[in-house]
């Protein structure tokens, strides 16, 4: 082999790995199942509905866990839309890379009606940008539009580089501009996420909104929801939601009451579920409900204040991970 060859060969491999690590630094940006999940202690539940928020009973299943447990879902459920989303474009070569801007795409899946586009833009040392486009097959690319918008900064490595998995950014689901597609779901209304977690010892936080969102309740009325979480390796977590809806049903009102619900669970799973009712047909008044759950999930105590009679059982002192009730502030 002449040298000239040898050092063409040599440019040649040096030059793909080049775009390979651009191609990897790209990738690494994109939101994962480890940064944007919401994860409490592992028991099914009932999906979060308008009604009565009580336990059960003392020994019973806790309903505030399982309510929070459940409701962790409608969370999931949305990140998992934008994660299948980009995997499902990234499974494919970039089209276009340089050093600041990756494109996968258009690409179209066998026998599907829609094509759809990444962009992913890198937009300072460690900042990015992103896009997740989509367009009818046949139209021209004119008619593209921005199903997912998102931003990120990366954590990175000691060799300076992105840590896929870590960093921190938001990112938007607009389900009413992927409803203008031929193929599209059911949801409406717009999704947003801004989660971090910057290493595998710091806190990982998820705060999600739901924007004019279908009521479950009622198919015909859009309502907004916010959810927070916050975990700490081997310290337990704290979820909070809120969400306006009709809870106090009274004749001749459809007035909405805005409830609140904060958990806190222990690394072993025992945690506590504080509840608040107000607004709407409650007036100047609030309703409240507070309920402590052992590490089995197994309800011990609970106090409400809107039954009548008054349901109340246990020691709060005692049979409480956490003995003071703590409301949340969103």
């Amino acid at each position: 082999m002449t040298l000239r060859k040898s050092l063409l060969i040599s440019a040649l491999m040096l030059a793909g790995c080049g775009r390979m690590d651009r191609e990897a630094e790209f990738r690494s940006v994109l939101p994962t199942q480890e940064l944007v999940e919401v994860k409490t202690p592992a028991k099914s539940g009932q999906a979060l509905t308008s009604g009565e928020v009580h336990g059960q009973g003392q020994g019973d299943l806790s309903e505030l866990y399982t309510l929070t447990r459940s409701t962790t879902k409608r969370v999931n459920g949305g990140t998992l839309l934008v994660l299948g989303l980009v995997d499902a474009v990234t499974e494919h070569r970039p089209t276009t890379l340089t050093e600041d801007t990756a494109v996968w795409g258009p690409h179209t899946e066998p026998l599907a009606r829609n094509t759809w586009k990444l962009t992913v833009k890198k937009t300072g040392d460690q900042t990015y940008s992103y896009t997740v486009s989509a367009k009818a097959k046949e139209a021209q690319d004119s008619a593209f539009v921005d199903v997912i918008t998102g931003t990120h900064t990366a954590s990175v490595d000691e060799a300076g580089e992105p840590r896929k998995g870590f960093g921190q950014g938001e990112f938007t689901l607009d389900w009413d501009k992927e409803a203008t597609l031929p193929e599209h779901g059911l949801n409406v209304g717009r999704f947003t996420v801004k989660y971090a977690r910057l290493d595998e010892k710091s806190s990982a936080t998820v705060d999600a909104a739901f924007r004019q969102v279908r009521d479950e309740n009622d198919a015909s009325k859009r309502v907004d929801a916010d959810y927070r979480y916050a975990a700490t390796p081997t310290q337990g977590g704290q979820f909070d939601f809120k969400l306006s809806q009709d809870w106090h049903k009274m004749s001749g009102s459809a007035a909405k009451e805005t409830l609140t619900i904060r958990s806190r669970w222990l690394e072993s799973g025992a945690g506590r579920s504080d509840v608040e009712l107000t607004g709407g047909d409650l007036g100047t008044e609030s309703a409240t409900a507070n309920e402590c759950w052992d590490t089995a999930f197994a309800s011990r105590y609970l106090h409400a204040s809107y039954a009548l009679p008054q349901v109340r059982y246990g020691i709060e002192a005692s049979d409480c991970a956490f003995t003071t009730a703590d409301y949340s502030s969103l």
